[in-house]
């Protein structure tokens, strides 16, 4: 699956790295696995969205309210660039197209997550 270009590509890359932000084992996203792709990413997801007038204050709601942060020096600087990209439009791919950007997530963290070895962790 090739990755989406302009907003949308921006979009699915900073729900990527939120996902991956996540601390699965000690925050409270990982007692609600079951839930998490169909209610708590996608409410917060488009919440945010009316909520801040920025995709960098986005990021920081949505971010905070799940644990979430960059795990690596490559991990910041990507978010850093992502941030600096025209917010309304990005904001707007997130808010209206929130379905098909999480199941192309979905589909990027279990591909991912089936090619790993099972020592790795679950990360959902």
């Amino acid at each position: 699956m090739p990755p989406l270009e302009g907003p949308e590509g921006t979009a699915e890359r900073l729900l990527l790295l939120l996902h991956y932000g996540i601390d699965w084992e000690n925050g409270w996203v990982g007692n609600y696995r079951t839930t998490y792709w169909d209610r708590i990413l996608p409410d917060r997801v488009v919440v945010a969205t009316y909520l801040a007038p920025s995709l960098r204050t986005w990021w920081d709601q949505v971010a905070n309210d799940l644990l979430s942060a960059p795990r690596t020096a490559h991990e910041r600087a990507e978010l850093a660039s992502l941030l600096g990209e025209p917010s309304l439009p990005v904001m707007k791919a997130l808010r209206e197209q929130t379905t098909a950007l999480l199941l192309r997530t979905r589909i990027v963290a279990e591909t991912v997550r089936s090619t790993r070895a099972p020592r790795e962790g679950n990360t959902p």
